[in-house]
């Protein structure tokens, strides 16, 4: 797998374009399927040639955005489809890990499968070196409240040339609020799963080039651009460019660009008790797993309205390599 590369760039065809509906196997989360026993270990190789000595004592969490966004719908009470999501404490870090049932979805065409997949390949190319690369991640860090989150995203292409934003990106400050406890109240622990199966580690390919942060942007194929349906996966990855190809039943007809980072400060204003509901529940969650006998479990969330569920582990399943824990993590070992 290479990880040393970077996310293709924005190249819109002529209009308009007329593209099918996506169709065949698509990845819902590439390193569960090419790395099950340790998905986040692809993170760390890449991390070994470009941050290699960076502490990671002081991190709360380390999670992907999709979990995020996941957690927030839940805490905002919003129904949602049912997830479910591998927890470990690695020291005082909780790592929350995507848990698919199948890593890779068959997609046939049929209604509603959209154009997503065949609009980000139509109007995107990979840079020198890069055609064969299945997709391009990167992991930030900030504070989410009194959390230091450390998170991994997708990112869908870049702007060539875009001018780097004179606004910067904007911090959580969290306000108090009620506990919650009344959300998680019925968060109570149970026996465990299956165990996961097993996997194999990550060659490290140096390619690419680094692009920007400044230049990033997520792509979408909707009839009309709905940002603020797309603000928390913005947001969360901090992606300052939201590309939409309009279309009619797959007929592109014209694109925008809309630079989304200046409204970062009102999205956060406006969604503050929804932000401060998932801090709690993530401070609730990190508790909870820290207080298990093997520091790991996994969570079920079912449909709106059912309860969290916390399943213990019989056997200590690790989510990194120990040497990758020994190089970030300087406490003693547990």
């Amino acid at each position: 797998m290479s990880m040393l590369g970077g996310p293709p760039r924005w190249a819109p065809p002529p209009l308009p374009v007329v593209l099918p509906e996506d169709d065949g196997r698509q990845f819902k989360n590439c390193h569960a399927l090419r790395v099950p026993e340790y998905p986040f270990e692809p993170a760390f190789q890449a991390m070994s040639i470009m941050n290699p000595d960076i502490p990671l004592d002081g991190v709360d969490l380390i999670l992907n955005r999709n979990s995020l966004r996941k957690l927030l719908d839940f805490a905002a009470g919003k129904r949602q489809d049912p997830f479910c999501m591998d927890l470990h404490m690695v020291q005082d870090t909780l790592f929350i890990t995507r848990k698919e049932k199948h890593a890779r979805m068959m997609i046939h065409g049929a209604a509603n499968s959209g154009y997503g997949h065949n609009f980000e390949e139509a109007f995107t190319e990979p840079e020198n070196g890069l055609d064969r690369s299945s997709s391009h991640h990167r992991v930030i860090r900030y504070r989410l409240g009194s959390l230091d989150c450390v998170v991994r995203f997708e990112v869908d292409a870049y702007l060539d040339g875009a001018n780097d934003p004179s606004t910067t990106s904007t911090g959580t400050t969290m306000q108090s609020v009620d506990n919650i406890s009344t959300l998680m109240q019925r968060l109570y622990v149970v026996e465990p799963p299956p165990n996961a199966s097993q996997g194999r580690s990550t060659a490290v390919i140096p390619k690419g080039r680094y692009i920007e942060a400044a230049k990033l942007a997520e792509t979408k194929a909707r009839k009309s651009e709905r940002l603020n349906e797309a603000m928390p996966q913005l947001w969360f990855g901090r992606t300052p460019y939201l590309l939409v190809g309009k279309h009619d039943k797959g007929v592109f007809h014209s694109t925008t660009c809309t630079h989304v980072e200046p409204q970062f400060a009102k999205w956060e204003d406006a969604n503050q008790d929804k932000l401060c509901k998932l801090v709690n529940l993530l401070i609730e969650l990190k508790q909870a797993v820290r207080e298990t006998a093997k520091g790991a479990g996994v969570l079920v969330c079912e449909p709106k309205g059912a309860p969290l569920r916390l399943f213990t582990v019989r056997n200590r399943v690790g989510v990194l390599p120990e040497d990758i824990i020994t190089k970030h993590w300087s406490v003693e070992r547990t």
